[in-house]
């Protein structure tokens, strides 16, 4: 009588591998495309996140508060809308000791550009203040949003945040009612920026 058989052959091991290496190999193209979007989405609530504050920021110490961008970069920051707040002549601090200035980055590979806003035309120009969307800020910084005490923007605004190999997404900011939206690009059906 034959022994049973107690394990696998050095052949059966390598098919097996070379089995597994393959379906590996075709799966991790769509593995990295799923994480870099999630890495956009992520990137995406930071930025509503990151206005959400400075509305409250705004609305909680009863001044303007403006979000900036370095443009193709991952870099923004939230201050007051006073040129001393960034030139270190404010105080930096709020009530509670809370930091007034805050500067982030978003994911690793996710860049920000301003979208279809009016640079320069205030929707509500009413409500005082003279920066606006595109206005230079210290350093390589641009205005992109400020917001008011009242719960307001100044203007309505649109981010595009791009990472490579997947579709853009848009960030939207209604100024009047500080609502955020995020919708998905699609090339070709006109809402590119």
């Amino acid at each position: 009588m034959n022994a049973a058989r107690r394990g696998f052959t050095l052949f059966e091991l390598i098919v097996v591998l070379a089995v597994l290496v393959i379906a590996g190999a075709l799966a991790a193209p769509s593995f990295r495309t799923s994480y870099t979007t999630f890495r956009l989405k992520s990137a995406a609530d930071n930025i509503r996140a990151a206005w959400a504050k400075a509305r409250s920021f705004a609305m909680n110490q009863a001044c303007a508060y403006r979000f900036s961008i370095i443009p193709n970069t991952g870099s923004y920051r939230i201050g007051p809308d006073n040129p001393d707040a960034w030139t270190g002549t404010g105080s930096g601090q709020g009530p509670d000791s809370q930091p007034l200035n805050i500067t982030d980055e978003l994911p690793t590979g996710v860049t920000l550009g301003i979208g279809n806003t009016q640079v320069g035309t205030p929707s509500n120009p009413g409500l005082g203040g003279s920066t606006t969307v595109g206005t230079p800020d210290e350093g390589s910084y641009v205005v992109v949003a400020v917001f008011l005490p009242n719960g307001t923007a100044r203007e309505d605004v649109q981010i595009v945040l791009t990472a490579k190999g997947v579709t853009p997404l848009s960030v939207k900011l209604r100024g009047l009612t500080g609502s955020v939206t995020t919708e998905t690009l699609t090339p070709g059906a006109g809402n590119q920026p």
